[in-house]
């Protein structure tokens, strides 16, 4: 098999990203109007976590069924269908008549999402090295700023043109469909054999290889189920401050640019610091900045909280690299473990996040939720010794 230049890579690489923001504009349009739908529907927390789980569940949890299949039979439609599947049904979400149309909206809209993420990721291992890592900090970046311009980009349509006008918000999806289409080889390298799918299918996996997914899987879980709620529970407690949906919209700007920003600077310092200790600083680190939150004035707790961006999100391309290295064969199945599987978990304990909050309010259900980055932060002491195992 013909290996690709430095210059096609960068190529797929640059198209990735940019699919990328494009699709993760769509997920986010729930988080946006969260507040609207909210009084809409005269909906509790429990029924707001929700919509935000469905939204987790849908574009996660089947992540590694569609990153099995995009590994065996190419990224290229998956990339492209997903993109406008996610464009169609979540630029509906503001004009459907009752809650549950919404949840219809968003599980649907959110498989296209599913089916974008793995072979988009995988993209990014294509480069070797530590280039390996610069290929999905850039990825990364890419979806972390669609999704952090989403919320405010929906509610900006939504409040210029009205709720009925919200089908315009396909527009991109639509046009950089067809520039995948255009430009996206139909196979990739990452794409099995029939020989080495047999292959796959008879390899035994160490004990330890699996001790060290489940960790890195955890790790990505607790970062997941922090980023979920706080992106479920902040607008609500915004709105409770008297913030606006635009207000809000670009306080979530901020923190997810910010967390795009903090991907990149975490890939750069894999090279000179051990990869679980900069897990390990950026979980510590947002304890405390959580925690303060709730502490301070408006201004101040706005701070607090796009920093928290900065440092949750920066672990993203160092799980997926981690990810990559322990199933190198397999490498968009390897991306959904710790971009999807781990969110759809989320997504589904962050529905008993929300009825806890109904009981305890949205202050004492985050504070509880520290104890999983606080978890993750004791288990990466082991990661050296699981990897030293498998050398």
């Amino acid at each position: 098999m013909r290996k690709r230049s430095t210059t096609e890579n960068s190529h797929n690489i640059i198209l990735s990203t940019i699919g990328h923001f494009t699709v993760d504009l769509y997920p986010a349009f729930i988080i946006g109007i969260l507040p609207l739908l909210a009084t809409k529907f005269n909906l509790s927390i429990f029924q707001v976590s929700t919509l935000t789980a469905v939204s987790q569940i849908s574009n996660s949890i089947t992540q590694p069924f569609f990153g099995y299949l995009s590994d065996k039979y190419g990224i290229k439609k998956y990339m492209i269908y997903g993109l406008l599947c996610a464009s169609l049904f979540l630029s509906l979400i503001a004009v459907a008549p009752n809650y549950l149309l919404t949840l219809i909206f968003l599980f649907l809209g959110n498989l296209g999402v599913s089916a974008y993420h793995p072979p988009s990721a995988s993209i990014g291992a294509e480069y070797k090295g530590s280039k390996k890592g610069f290929g999905n900090s850039i990825i990364s970046f890419g979806g972390n700023a669609g999704y952090a311009v989403g919320a405010l980009f929906f509610v900006s349509i939504v409040e210029k043109f009205g709720v009925n006008f919200s089908l315009l918000a396909i527009i991109p999806g639509i046009i950089i469909s067809l520039l995948l289409y255009k430009t996206i080889p139909s196979q990739n390298s990452n794409c099995l054999t029939e020989i080495q799918v047999k292959k796959t299918r008879k390899i035994k996996i160490k004990k330890t290889k699996i001790l060290s997914i489940f960790l890195i899987w955890f790790t990505a879980f607790a970062r997941d189920i922090l980023w979920v709620s706080l992106l479920t529970f902040m607008p609500l407690y915004f709105a409770n401050q008297k913030i606006n949906l635009i207000n809000t919209s670009i306080i979530l700007l901020g923190f997810g640019l910010i967390g795009g920003v903090g991907g990149i600077f975490s890939t750069y310092f894999a090279d000179r610091i051990k990869r679980n200790i900069l897990i390990q600083i950026a979980y510590i680190i947002v304890i405390p900045l959580i925690f303060f939150i709730f502490k301070l004035n408006q201004a101040g707790s706005i701070i607090l909280f796009i920093l928290v961006g900065f440092f949750l999100i920066s672990t993203v391309p160092i799980c997926i690299s981690l990810s990559h290295e322990l199933l190198p064969r397999n490498l968009s199945l390897a991306s959904s473990l710790v971009v999807g599987f781990s969110s759809g978990f989320a997504g589904i304990a962050n529905m008993f996040m929300g009825k806890l909050a109904d009981n305890i309010g949205i202050q004492n259900t985050i504070y509880i939720l520290l104890i999983f980055p606080f978890l993750a932060f004791i288990l990466m002491f082991f990661l050296p010794k699981l990897e030293q195992k498998l050398k």
